[in-house]
């Protein structure tokens, strides 16, 4: 395949530009065909997992992952054509998907939400001997953790024979257990060394019958490379994220599914960057890796979630960007994927031309780089009891949450808890046997705070006995040996790395924030409808005349996200009160802090299908809000409202993991020397992250009914981002509805 492409042409023209344009036209070549590659099923990493679980099943459990993990690296078909630029692969073909039986064959609902036809993919793509070995072994779900962020600058610049060696040097330390994970990491780092060998041979036998010399100079240098990373520190540029791809797959291999990140590669290749640096060579050379992150295939398509983080400052505030900074903004913009999604961390001394760049890469529409603000995120792992010179190390681990590269990932997940306040007050209300006792709005907020900290008490009782429970049950010795004081202790990332934080996620508070406007002046102040009333139409959701008029009235009470006070401080009171319960329950289980992200990807169309009509007006099975902003159709005071709204959050107090903020815009009436004060205002002001789309309604509508033309229209939808045509029918239509309802300038 790799010697099938036809760009000698270009290649062999004289003069750097010539060999510019030769590397630019075979990476975008690699991406029409990964893109244009339908989904399927590989069965190789399930096939080699399960014989690999045969043979070792009465092993300790590190080892037998280990054993298996290196099975898989051993016998799996090594890709060396589709993107003959890097090495890896995870599946045997692109947009195949990768398997984990160890958790289970369900299809993830987001995925199949977002992806409307893959689903029952699994159903039909599974054998039946391979679920019958799994069906009392698997731990369910789909895959492993995920949600994490290695140590890449110890695989690009130490190297993993440096880990071995460490893993060695503790031979005999610690107990039986210790030292048998630590056998269990030396055999995962051996064996990814080993995987580079068989990737180094197989690329050196696919140049010698290579008839393009372009390819055939990338597959040697490519197996070049391979002989030196990630075994050995990096030489060059090329090599560190050669370095950085075998790992990144290496790891969904291990079993990790969604939420993998790529960290900070600005910082940790910054040593590369030399003076003469040709950037547009490099940016496609960047171009050409993040294709290959593309194509990791754990959920085809529906792998959406491999963050990049790039920019920002560190403890002392000095920039930390570079020239690959303004390269990676450029190489989005090239190959035009919504995975891997790319961050850039803002901050004052930023440099203004990467500001300016980012600017108009949003006002033309690509809908990225997100945004986020160093101060608030920083500031909120501080006071999660994070040393300072770590919390400025953090990077963006999955749709917007947060962590720190080799140091901290459970603050990104929801073991803690998940805060679902609409959901709740609900339940509340439709449970309560009196609803007309309750005397006003604050006396609701107190059944509703009560109601909450039951949950998350049992949460947290859950989480705690998972962290004693993860690392027996699904062990993960490669990831571990990759993340600070893990090989030391002899034990997995959950328990060993240095900073474990309960995390929680957060949906809903936009509409509970409404909620609560609505009860506050229809029921309470001016008596439209008594509680019981409001509770009986919503049971029936709203579908008799008099709930109707109702649910109109409840429409025109204030509504979260266009700077009304009236409004805005619900949503304050909502966060205090979550605040106070978790205190509460950090003491209690003698826990130093918490961090809470509010996070959606698609959700809020699962969220909403199990939620009966609300109190906000909403009828039963509609979508809550995509983000923290305003709801659908509902920032009738224009985006400059929005932003004062989530501005009064301090964000270093309530969300220390993170908060999703999408804003549309009109797409050819934004401009960049406009948008850009938008986004610096919202920053001064405390916001944290800024997710920014400029739609336009028309082209939307057809590129729904001509996808081949807008292969290029990339959008962020919620959490996660993605190319327009690739979205399901029902987010098609709610992006589509959201251009609609821009309000006019």
């Amino acid at each position: 395949m790799g010697t099938g492409r036809n760009v000698s042409s270009v290649a062999d023209s004289a003069g750097r530009a010539s060999n510019d344009i030769g590397l630019r036209s075979l990476v975008l070549s690699v991406r029409q065909e990964l893109l244009g590659a339908e989904d399927s099923i590989c069965l190789e990493r399930a096939r080699l997992v399960t014989e690999a679980w045969r043979q070792h099943e009465h092993e300790p459990a590190g080892l037998r992952r280990a054993r298996a993990f290196e099975h898989v690296l051993r016998h799996m078909t090594l890709d060396v054509t589709s993107n003959p630029i890097f090495a890896g692969n995870t599946s045997s073909k692109p947009r195949a998907w990768m398997l984990v039986p160890e958790h289970g064959f369900a299809e993830p609902a987001q995925v199949i939400h977002e992806n409307d036809g893959l689903a029952g993919i699994l159903h039909s793509g599974v054998p039946a001997d391979l679920r019958d070995f799994w069906r009392d072994r698997s731990l369910g779900g789909n895959s492993d953790k995920g949600h994490l962020a290695v140590d890449l600058h110890t695989v690009v610049h130490v190297g993993l024979e440096a880990l071995i060696a460490r893993v060695d040097s503790l031979h005999d330390a610690g107990t039986p257990a210790q030292r048998a994970y630590r056998t269990a990491m030396r055999i995962c780092l051996t064996a990814v060394i080993e995987w580079a060998g068989r990737y180094a041979n197989t690329a050196a036998r696919a140049a010698r019958t290579a008839s393009d010399p372009l390819v055939r100079s990338c597959l040697e240098r490519m197996s070049k490379a391979c002989r030196q990373v990630p075994a050995r520190p990096a030489r060059n540029l090329f090599e560190g994220l050669q370095a950085i791809v075998l790992v990144h797959l290496a790891l969904a291999l291990e079993g990790h599914g969604m939420s993998v990140s790529i960290g900070l590669p600005d910082r940790v290749l910054a040593r590369f960057v030399a003076s003469n640096l040709d950037e547009t060579t490099t940016t496609a050379l960047i171009g050409a890796f993040m294709l290959k992150i593309t194509a990791n295939s754990v959920f085809g398509r529906g792998s959406k979630t491999q963050a990049v983080t790039v920019g920002g400052a560190d403890a002392r505030g000095r920039d930390c960007s570079n020239r690959l900074t303004r390269c990676f903004l450029d190489a989005a913009d090239l190959v035009r994927v919504g995975d891997p999604h790319l961050f850039l961390r803002w901050h004052p001394r930023l440099a203004p031309s990467l500001k300016s760049r980012a600017a108009d890469l949003l006002a033309a529409g690509l809908s990225m780089p997100l945004l986020i603000h160093d101060n608030p995120t920083a500031q909120g792992f501080v006071n999660a009891g994070v040393a300072p010179e770590d919390a400025w190390q953090y990077c963006v681990i999955g749709c917007n949450e947060l962590g720190i590269p080799g140091l901290a990932a459970e603050s990104a997940n929801a073991r803690a808890g998940n805060v679902l306040y609409l959901e709740i007050l609900n339940q509340l209300l439709l449970d309560h046997p009196s609803p007309d006792s309750v005397s006003d709005t604050n006396a609701l907020l107190d059944i509703l705070e009560t109601a909450l900290e039951r949950r998350l008490r049992a949460a947290r009782k859950h989480c705690v006995e998972a962290w004693r429970r993860l690392p027996e049950a699904a062990p993960v010795p490669f990831t571990s040996a990759l993340m600070h004081g893990c090989i030391e202790a002899g034990d997995d990332m959950v328990r060993a790395m240095k900073y474990r934080i309960p995390g929680l996620f957060e949906r809903q508070l936009t509409n509970a924030a409404n909620a609560l406007a609505a009860i506050d002046r229809q029921v309470f102040r001016e008596r439209t409808a008594t509680l019981s009333q409001l509770v009986d139409a919503m049971k029936n959701d709203y579908r008799s005349a008099a709930a109707e008029c109702l649910r109109r009235s409840l429409l025109t009470s204030p509504r979260w996200g266009n700077d009304e006070p009236a409004a805005d401080a619900w949503a304050m009171r909502l966060l205090d009160m979550r605040e106070c319960v978790l205190d509460r329950i950090d003491r209690e289980f003698g826990h130093n802090g918490h961090i809470v992200c509010h996070v959606v990807r698609s959700l809020h169309h699962l969220d909403g299908k199990r939620t009966g009509a609300s109190p906000d007006g909403r009828h039963a099975g509609r979508p809550v809000a995509d983000s923290i902003g305003a709801g659908a159709g509902e920032a009738t005071r224009g985006p400059t409202a929005v932003l004062n709204s989530v501005a009064r959050i301090d964000a270093c107090t309530y969300y220390r993991g993170g908060y999703n903020l999408n804003i549309t815009l009109p797409a050819g009436r934004t401009r960049a020397n406009v948008l850009l004060p938008l986004i610096e205002g919202f920053f001064r002001r405390g916001g944290q992250e800024l997710q920014v789309n400029c739609l336009d309604a028309e082209r939307l509508r057809d590129a729904q009914h001509h996808p081949e033309r807008h292969g290029d229209l990339l959008v962020r939808f919620a959490g996660l981002s993605s190319r327009f045509v690739d979205l399901s029918r029902v987010e098609q239509d709610e992006l589509i509805a959201r251009a609609e309802a821009i309000p006019n300038p």
